[in-house]
């Protein structure tokens, strides 16, 4: 028989800890939840109040990392139309969608002297160690997936966050006792990218959740019970029957007003057309920047970051802008290098280089916008990798001798859209393509399925290609980065529009080449770029 969490008591617990509260806060609103674990993180922060474990659910709500973008994460829209809270965490890492069906679990305390030195990717390991042995409870065999997931058989069933302030962390996180697939990928934009890090698996092929590992569903409290008893034993928390009526549990108006502008203040919704924007995909996550640029281009104007990379400190980013800030772009490497001696950067695959070369990255599309004379919406379509080579995009198109087109962006009724070739009807963009790539002599491939994308790249590897031009969407080009980097030929590639098998939640049909509907190439965009790829003369061979 389940016994309640407040009654559990471990023999592997350290009896001389200090005691940790456990409470059991029910089902709450995402912006309530997130507003206790703020709160009650900054208290111990300070010096009050007592360590706690709490545990929680959630009404529909979508939550995004500290450092993340609401309009490059979600569907904004949707969520709105379907009641469902966009909340942002104390913690960073990548959004997820939350509901009832979730267990979410909450423990904040002062460090203990074990943990003191330990970096954000061990926090993370830790914890995601504790929720394994709480599931060990109910016989599931659970594993850590780096950075921050803990999975069953290879699929996803939980997952892990964690916030530090001062002497005080917040490890955090939720489980998944049934899975709602079909909501949480229209709420999220682009939720498969983490859930299908190997490709061709669907989103409901990389989740699972206890009442499907379990035989017959299990009730909550049983869970909740074995939860308490996996991280007890294996953080060695010495648990006491928590006051459920503690003032912070039920957190002031003006509390949640904070929340709810919190949850607002990293709004990418392009109201602001001046601004470009550069990405890069690191081992940590995707890190984004944008600015403007003052005085004819020279000076960074209004920087900001985005990513869904753990970072710690919450404020690391936040001071690099106002570093950055009215700064010349020749003066950018040295500032940043200046910035990280004295603010020491924690985020697990993610570097200052890498900061580096995304903002060397932005610094090169202003330049490149100012002699193709695109407009900043139309630079924001260019997706550069600069590979080892570091090349500027004017360079990787004067050593550009291939050209990617994506089957997708053919019209569905052409005889030539699953094949590898183009009559240039004149009835669709990817004619244009190809005749500008014919008349510069670039050897032209259309892409029909993720494989042959990485036969080709692989193929142009070994022929030592020194840079190519493309076209492909930006969430595959974010979710497929690795296989560009292993590659490692520098590209220019150019993103496309309309119907796109992400927004569609149609990748495994795009991946297999089967996928129907249509994208689009922007004719005036690849206009400009081909300005820029010089015409070359046929080599001629032995015989002739």
């Amino acid at each position: 028989m389940w016994r309640e969490p407040s009654l559990f008591w471990s023999r592997n617990v350290n009896p001389w800890s200090a005691p940790v509260a456990i409470v059991d806060t029910g089902l709450a609103s995402g912006i309530r939840n997130a507003a206790i674990d703020r709160a009650w993180l900054e208290l111990r922060a300070n010096g009050h109040g007592s360590d706690v474990l709490r545990l929680h659910r959630s009404h529909p709500t979508a939550s995004v990392g500290r450092q993340q973008a609401l309009d490059r994460e979600l569907r904004l829209d949707y969520c709105l139309q379907h009641s469902i809270e966009v909340v942002r965490r104390a913690s960073s890492g990548g959004a997820l969608y939350l509901d009832p069906d979730q267990l979410g679990f909450s423990l904040v305390m002062r460090r203990p002297a074990a943990w003191r030195k330990l970096a954000l990717a061990q926090l993370l390991e830790l914890g995601s160690a504790a929720v394994a042995a709480g599931l060990a409870q109910l016989g599931i065999a659970a594993t850590f997936k780096p950075p921050n997931d803990i999975e069953v058989g290879g699929r996803k069933i939980a997952s892990v966050f964690a916030a530090c302030r001062n002497d005080a962390v917040l490890l955090h996180g939720s489980v998944l006792l049934d899975a709602d697939i079909e909501t949480m990928l229209k709420a999220l934009r682009t939720p498969t990218e983490k859930l299908s890090p190997d490709g061709l698996a669907a989103a409901r092929e990389r989740l699972t959740a206890v009442n499907v590992c379990r035989v017959g569903p299990l009730p909550p409290a049983a869970v909740m019970a074995a939860l308490t008893r996996g991280i007890a034993e294996r953080l060695e928390l010495n648990l006491r029957a928590g006051d459920n009526a503690t003032p912070i549990d039920t957190p002031a108006p003006e509390q949640i007003a904070a929340e709810q502008a919190l949850a607002q203040s990293i709004r990418w919704d392009d109201s602001i057309g001046s601004r470009l924007e550069a990405l890069i995909r690191t081992a940590g996550g995707t890190l984004r920047a944008r600015a403007d640029f003052a005085s004819l281009g020279t000076r960074l104007c209004g920087v900001e970051f985005a990513t869904d990379a753990h970072v710690e400190p919450a404020d690391f980013f936040p001071r690099l802008q106002r570093a950055l800030e009215g700064l010349p772009l020749e003066q950018i490497s040295a500032r940043v290098a200046s910035f990280a001696q004295h603010h020491a950067l924690d985020a697990p695959g993610c570097g200052v280089t890498d900061i580096e070369q995304l903002l060397m990255q932005l610094a090169d599309k202003r330049r490149f916008a100012q002699r193709s004379g695109l407009g900043a919406s139309q630079a924001n379509a260019l997706m550069p990798y600069a590979g080892a080579a570091g090349l500027d995009s004017t360079a990787v198109l004067g050593k550009a001798s291939v050209m990617l087109v994506p089957y997708c962006a053919k019209p569905a009724w052409c005889q030539w859209r699953q094949r590898d070739d183009c009559t240039e009807s004149g009835l669709c963009e990817v004619g244009i393509a190809y005749a500008l790539a014919r008349e510069r002599n670039l050897q032209v491939t259309t892409i029909t399925n993720y494989e042959h994308l990485v036969a080709t790249l692989a193929q142009m590897k070994a022929q030592r290609v020194e840079a190519y031009v493309g076209m492909c969407c930006s969430n595959f080009f974010i979710k497929r980065y690795r296989a560009f980097a292993e590659a490692g030929v520098p590209a220019l590639l150019m993103d496309i529009s309309g119907a796109n098998c992400y927004e569609l939640q149609q990748e495994d049909e795009a991946y297999a080449g089967t996928f129907q509907a249509e994208a689009r190439l922007d004719a005036e965009i690849l206009t400009q770029v081909m300005k820029f790829v010089p015409r070359r003369v046929p080599a001629r061979s032995e015989n002739q």
